[in-house]
């Protein structure tokens, strides 16, 4: 009897599983013996392939509290073709429609194809966007990298449906947040660098009428290691830009019909700024789910 070693039975199972997974499955291989199953599972659960909403929803809910055999490498998602997404609905540019997106992962600096966060969110229009990082509140992680940040901001700005954006363990986001007319309320929670400059722009500006509310939880103006944005930093920007630009310099900002005092109360009215997760030692020392003056 000859003996094959693993890695050569590794590379014609592949063969034969990967190759023809589009059409479906070959059961043989997972049938012959103990050593084809072996190879074919880690084969099978490192390449996951789902071709229709029905499978890609039985994985999640067998292993919703069971672990995965094997630690995927890969997972490609192509539902194109499954005939149950013909009860889907689409807006005019031909985006799936949701109700609501969420994601819990990370993003890599280093993603030789991070484009590909601009092309798959593209391709959907939501009404509710929460992108979080998978690790616990106590622990401060970025997950949205910056060189994500662009892409993302870039899919969330042809979004028409979306009313309410969640971001968290975000860095270094751009000087300016993408106008979406249509959100109504904005979270961000565990973000570094954001200036607020940047957060006075996105409130303010014309096109956000319908902005109801901008929380800010444990958002850091540079490194967590210095100090929370507060929303009078925010307010302090407000009153420098509006003292550069008046014409009329002997208007009190306290006057209530001046255009500063009009986007004070705007800013008072919508930005929350809040403390939650502290740190073990150092940095900006807040009690705990206090609010930031």
């Amino acid at each position: 009897m000859v003996y094959l070693p693993p890695e050569i039975l590794h590379e014609i199972l592949s063969y034969t599983l990967l190759n023809t997974r589009k059409r479906s499955l070959p059961v043989a291989p997972l049938l012959t013996c103990s050593l084809f199953r072996d190879i074919s599972s880690r084969i099978v659960y490192s390449n996951l392939r789902f071709t229709s909403r029905h499978q890609l929803s039985s994985f999640i809910t067998t292993y919703r509290t069971l672990p995965v055999p094997h630690a995927p490498r890969s997972i490609d998602i192509d539902i194109t073709n499954d005939s149950s997404n013909d009860d889907t609905v689409k807006d005019e540019d031909g985006r799936l429609s949701l109700e609501t997106l969420r994601l819990c992962t990370h993003s890599h600096a280093f993603d030789p194809h991070i484009e590909m966060v601009y092309l798959s969110l593209s391709l959907v229009n939501p009404i509710r966007f929460i992108w979080t990082g998978p690790d616990p509140p106590h622990h401060f992680s970025i997950a949205i990298v910056p060189q994500a940040v662009e892409h993302l901001f870039r899919a969330l700005s042809t979004y028409t449906n979306l009313t309410h954006l969640e971001l968290t363990h975000l860095s270094s986001p751009p000087d300016t947040f993408p106008v979406i007319p249509s959100v109504r309320t904005v979270h961000l929670g565990q973000i570094v660098f954001l200036k607020p400059q940047t957060v006075a722009d996105l409130v303010l500006h014309p096109a956000m009428e319908k902005l109801e509310s901008v929380d800010l939880t444990d958002a850091y103006k540079g490194s967590i290691w210095g100090s929370r944005l507060r929303r009078s930093d925010i307010e302090v920007v407000v009153r420098n830009n509006d003292d550069r630009g008046s014409s009329n310099a002997s208007r009190e900002p306290e006057d209530e019909e001046s255009p500063a005092a009009r986007k004070l109360n705007v800013i008072r009215k919508v930005v929350v700024c809040k403390a939650r997760t502290e740190r073990i030692m150092g940095g900006d020392r807040v009690e705990e789910n206090a609010i930031l003056l």
